[in-house]
């Protein structure tokens, strides 16, 4: 437990992942954009998904390559997409994910859960029977890529906030929301006061104070394994 959640975790209102997937996926149906008073002061994850995105980190932090990858919710599951390795500039993401149930080959009463990732099996689960769902959920939730470390003359490592294009691109999408992975993970969720258009948007305006309050989206900053807070409420 960090200090911020000692302090403060009882009397902030907390989001858990799938609470924000179901409001992601509602949204986008709804070709909507959450109010900015409606979001949440803290959102917090399971463990399988810290232990993906600490391993990716891991890469990053060793090479100096950004990588990017999407993170999907497969029938109760959550997924990244295999990762795509680009330059200390630049990356992109892809990838496609499939769920498969068959007939178990050895147990009497189960069937056999498989994941795809790019027509290769990630993962495989036995379900019993009966529990085998009627239709199959796949849903795309959000793209997060990283950034790798810097070293200032004094030897001070440091890391790059969110750039331009990375806004540009979310808000060009039509997204809802978009992450970064430096030593931390940061959260950037658009809200229906974001403006349409950010083309005239350069690196040297983009603050954790501009997006929020220029920009009115909502930034998250979270420790590894601990909650995302906004990052208002890191700071007030």
């Amino acid at each position: 437990m960090g200090i911020f959640d000692f302090l403060f975790g009882s009397r902030i209102s907390t989001t858990s992942f799938e609470q924000l997937r179901n409001k992601i996926v509602k949204l986008r149906k709804d070709n909507l954009y959450p109010y900015p008073e409606n979001l949440p002061e803290a959102i917090s994850f399971p463990y399988d998904f810290w232990d993906d995105l600490i391993g990716i980190y891991r890469k990053t932090f060793k090479d100096g390559l950004e990588r990017a990858f999407s993170i999907f919710w497969a029938d109760g599951e959550i997924l990244f997409t295999e990762v795509k390795t680009g330059s200390d500039r630049m990356v992109k993401s892809g990838g496609s994910i499939q769920v498969k149930y068959s007939h178990h080959p050895t147990k009497s009463g189960y069937a056999r859960k498989e994941l795809f990732l790019d027509d290769k099996v990630i993962k495989r689960k036995d379900v019993f029977y009966n529990n085998v769902p009627k239709t199959l959920e796949v849903q795309y939730l959000f793209n997060i890529h990283t950034h790798p470390k810097h070293l200032k003359e004094s030897g001070e490592v440091y890391y790059n906030f969110f750039s331009a294009q990375d806004i540009k691109s979310l808000v060009e999408s039509r997204a809802i929301m978009t992450g970064l992975v430096t030593d931390k993970l940061w959260l950037l969720i658009r809200t229906s006061k974001t403006p349409d258009n950010v083309n005239t948007l350069i690196d040297g305006q983009v603050t954790p104070a501009f997006v929020e309050e220029n920009l009115h989206m909502g930034l998250y900053r979270a420790d590894f394994s601990k909650k995302a807070y906004r990052f208002r409420l890191l700071n007030s």
